[in-house]
């Protein structure tokens, strides 16, 4: 570790942490191995199917999955939003350890299940099974958008902490960070994907473990730690204030972050792609259980790193006194702090977060060239032998061109909110009419296809509106979500007036003319659950009044979720009579349209006869 004079202050001089060279060698080592990777899986995987590239042949290890999905949880979002969250605002995202777990279960038995028996392509392709084509193409476009807003914001974060420990501009950072993810995950596909995530998770879990430990010491313990965050208000375990404008309450860290993640983990293309890489069920669900509680473990270190990094600085706030940026520069400048005099630990540290990030923006792309060819290419494509090999080089063509979409968005979204905000906030406007339709899908077997496509056009017009505006609102900072109290009273730094008048003087209120109207400070952690709702809830509407729901007892029950199928009415016998004196196979039409008969029903009732008496 080295440190330089910065002059971040006007004319104050300031200590400014940055790497040192065994920092950079450890760093760039790691980084490497990702690389290498990717190279060897190229070269000596076969990767030219469209299986292989996208599914690993279906025979990955529970395992190794279930720790690539982790590693993607365990991204720069996480990794530096969580702490600065509680730093800023408080423990109370401790709560989100219990939507983890249930998110875990209501994957494993309820969502998840549908797609490994169907073992359908994309979770898509079951929208077309359950609805109609045009349900498929729009949910495919919906997931699109979602995934090109959450790339940006992915690689955005870890190029924040590097450009604070390294002093290297943010936009040189970036485009050097995806050009190393581009490339291992255009030649490796998801076993590059699946194995680099378990080496990067490796190093981040280790740094991570030692930054904590060494933080608790810093501090003087976790006692010590525990009393100055309490006395700083910063221990909230239980807030139970009903109100939908506060997002840092138990409902909304609980239930609101169950809605919003299980449109993610549960029904998100780009984990039930990694589960279908896995053959049997059970293992699937192994993989889910194990995710799940490694998350909650992981969400409670991340809550528990930002309760000791406010121990570290509640007299001496960096962003206040301008040693950081942002708010979201204060992790990887604790870290310097505590553990510079280690010899590549910063290094080791910044790696993890950096790989953590570059995870899963490479699961990301992998997840989104997949999307975009199964759904909007395939079937130009002609039939052939080498239909296949074109496949699995258009995707890697698409990879690079999505990379390089992403370099430039994040251009734009640096001028947004803080990592946290922007995570769970922009993306709602898809996910919310996303997880709606596979709430009707899968829960709501009476629901038919036009209602389902009327409700996600409306949900997502009206998500479209709430969240612009919400964001309108946050560029103009007439949407504020004030933290609690900080102090630079015992920097040992000489502060001038200015920061010192900054850090004494709260924002001035809003004239009663800039107040935005209610809708618009509805916490964001509801988005997702809200845009759901009115898309279940006008889906509903319309097959009521279309008479859809008559035709409940066509649906496949292959088609909606165990936890319901007998809730289903039994249905007519399907097979008629024969001249041969048994019965022809032809099964009543599935609602949903005449191209969506799901062959692997087929395939279980090809060969039965049954006997006229």
């Amino acid at each position: 570790m080295k440190y330089v004079m910065s002059t971040l202050a006007p004319s104050v001089e300031m200590k400014q942490l940055i790497f040192g060279w065994s920092d950079y060698c450890l760093f760039g080592i790691l980084i490497g191995c990702s690389l290498l990777i990717g190279l060897y899986l190229a070269i000596f995987s076969k990767q030219n199917s469209f299986s292989e590239y996208l599914y690993g042949g279906k025979h990955m290890h529970y395992i190794p999955v279930a720790i690539s999905i982790l590693a993607s949880f365990l991204s720069g979002i996480t990794f530096l939003g969580v702490p600065t969250e509680v730093y800023l605002h408080g423990s109370q995202y401790f709560a989100a350890t219990v939507a983890a777990l249930f998110i875990g279960l209501i994957s494993a038995y309820v969502t998840i299940p549908v797609f490994h028996q169907l073992q359908v392509c994309s979770c898509h392709e079951y929208l077309e099974m359950r609805f109609s084509r045009t349900v498929r193409v729009f949910a495919s476009a919906l997931y699109v958008i979602s995934l090109f807003v959450y790339i940006p914001v992915v690689v955005y974060t870890p190029a924040l902490a590097f450009s604070q420990v390294t002093g290297f501009d943010l936009h040189v950072i970036t485009p050097f960070f995806c050009v190393i993810c581009i490339t291992y995950t255009t030649f490796g596909g998801v076993k590059a994907v699946v194995w680099t995530d378990t080496l990067q998770f490796i190093f981040t879990i280790g740094s991570l473990a030692t930054v904590l430990i060494l933080g608790v010491i810093a501090v003087g313990g976790i006692e010590s730690a525990w009393q100055i965050a309490d006395k700083g208000g910063r221990i909230k375990f239980f807030d139970f204030n009903p109100s939908p404008f506060d997002r840092n309450t138990i409902w909304a860290m609980s239930f609101g972050m169950t809605f919003t993640m299980l449109s993610r983990f549960g029904l998100g293309q780009k984990y039930i792609q990694r589960y279908l890489a896995i053959e049997k069920l059970p293992d699937v669900r192994k993989a889910v259980l194990l995710t799940s509680i490694g998350w909650a473990t992981l969400q409670v270190s991340c809550v528990y790193a930002g309760i000791i990094m406010y121990a570290r600085y509640h007299d001496c706030d960096p962003y206040t006194a301008q040693l950081v940026k942002r708010n979201d520069q204060t992790l990887p400048y604790y870290v310097m702090d505590i553990a510079g005099h280690i010899f590549g630990l910063p290094g080791i540290f910044l790696a993890g977060l950096v790989s953590s990030a570059l995870s899963t923006m490479s699961a990301s792309l992998n997840t989104l060239s997949g999307t975009i060819y199964e759904n909007f290419i395939d079937r130009w494509i002609t039939e052939g032998a080498d239909k296949d090999a074109k496949a699995a080089k258009i995707m890697k063509i698409m990879v690079v061109i999505i990379g390089l979409v992403t370099i430039g968005l994040i251009f734009i979204i640096e001028k947004l909110g803080t990592v946290f905000e922007m995570a769970y906030g922009l993306n709602s406007a898809t996910e919310g009419p996303l997880l709606g339709l596979f709430i009707l899908a899968m829960m709501v077997p009476w629901v038919g296809k036009k209602g389902a496509i009327t409700g996600a056009c409306v949900g997502l017009t009206f998500m479209v509106w709430l969240v612009g505006g919400t964001q309108w609102h946050v560029v103009h900072k007439r949407v504020r979500n004030p933290s609690l109290p900080v102090s630079v009273e015992n920097c040992p730094y000489p502060l001038n007036e200015t920061v010192q008048e900054q850090a004494a003087t709260p924002l001035p209120p809003l004239e009663p003319e800039e107040e935005p109207m209610i809708l618009f400070q509805i916490a964001i952690l509801y988005f997702t659950l809200i845009g759901s709702v009115i898309t279940v809830a006008v889906g509903c509407a319309v097959s009521w009044f279309l008479s859809e729901t008559d035709d409940v007892a066509n649906v496949n029950p292959d088609h909606v979720s165990p936890v319901i199928r007998h809730w289903i009415p039994k249905q007519e016998d399907r097979f008629e009579m024969q001249t041969n004196g048994f019965v022809n196979v032809s099964p009543k039409p599935v609602v949903g349209g005449e191209d969506e008969i799901e062959s692997s029903s087929l395939d279980r009732v090809k060969n039965k006869k049954v006997e006229v008496n």
